[in-house]
């Protein structure tokens, strides 16, 4: 029985999400959160949608199997295979609500009524053309300008996050977007593995106001539970439960974890999403 003491589901393909669930933790830390990042499949982002699609289910699966009361896509390339032909609504399979961050983060450009903005983002992002089209549904007058990256996410996900590599390709893409358009001056980072790195992007372009999308999928979520009358509160000064899901490699949890100052107390499983939880030491 789903109720306001059950879980938010948060799901990406790896570590990416957890920029979410630093935000949820701010704004609503009472709330329990199970998280599932897929990092023995990763990257998505340079991957088939229908290769997306069936991966993701796995992951929305695993999370009503323990009844949560909604699910945020914290990972844009996900999200983007909502608006795919062929593709669109798979996630009405199941009974709870699935918030996308790219339809959150399109909302939050609009309100903040720029004329023009940058998305850097996974190649699968970037080809789908959804930040332009959610953009133009809400705002026809924004120009908005897409660069991809295919070695981004994968470099953070190897969890160096000082590594002279990450420097370089964050160099390129802003090089890329900036000479193609050097007017722009607000750049959305279209993949949340992106915002665990900002201060590198910060470094390079500190003229640029850079977007982290997290924020708004947080704020969208407080207001989609308060609407269903599901928000959690907990008693004064509690903080929620953080249970960590992964298909890949444990520690880069831990750094990612230390870097967003997320320090709710959390468990971290080893997990087959086909098959459920393999036994490891928490």
């Amino acid at each position: 029985m789903v109720d306001a003491t059950s879980p938010i589901g948060v799901i990406d393909s790896g570590v990416g999400g957890l920029t979410t669930v630093a935000q949820l933790s701010k704004l609503l830390p009472g709330e329990n959160i199970i998280y599932c990042g897929d990092n023995g499949n990763a990257p998505y982002g340079n991957r088939t949608g229908e290769d997306i699609a069936r991966l993701t289910t796995r992951m929305l699966e695993f999370l009503a199997e323990r009844e949560v009361k909604m699910v945020a896509v914290a990972c844009n390339t996900i999200s983007a295979t909502f608006d795919t032909p062929g593709l669109a609504g798979y996630e009405n399979r199941f009974g709870f609500p699935v918030l996308s961050i790219i339809r959150a983060a399109a909302e939050d450009v609009v309100k903040l009524q720029y004329t023009r903005v940058g998305v850097i983002a996974t190649a699968f992002t970037i080809a789908s053309q959804c930040y332009p089209r959610l953009i133009d549904e809400l705002e026809g007058d924004m120009q908005v300008y897409g660069e991809p990256s295919e070695k981004l996410a994968a470099l953070i996900e190897q969890g160096d996050l000082a590594s002279p590599a990450i420097d370089q390709e964050v160099q390129t893409h802003l090089d890329n977007l900036m000479g193609a358009h050097p007017d722009v001056k607000d750049i959305v980072l279209g993949c949340t593995h992106y915002p665990i790195v900002e201060d590198v992007f910060q470094r390079k372009a500190p003229h640029v106001a850079f977007i982290n999308p997290a924020k708004a999928q947080a704020r969208a979520i407080r207001l989609h539970l308060s609407d269903a009358g599901l928000l959690h509160h907990g008693d004064h000064d509690t903080v929620g439960s953080l249970h960590i899901n992964t298909s890949g490699e444990r520690p880069v949890y831990e750094t990612v974890l230390s870097e967003l100052n997320i320090t709710r107390d959390y468990t971290l499983d080893t997990v087959d999403f086909g098959t459920g939880t393999v036994p490891s030491n928490s």
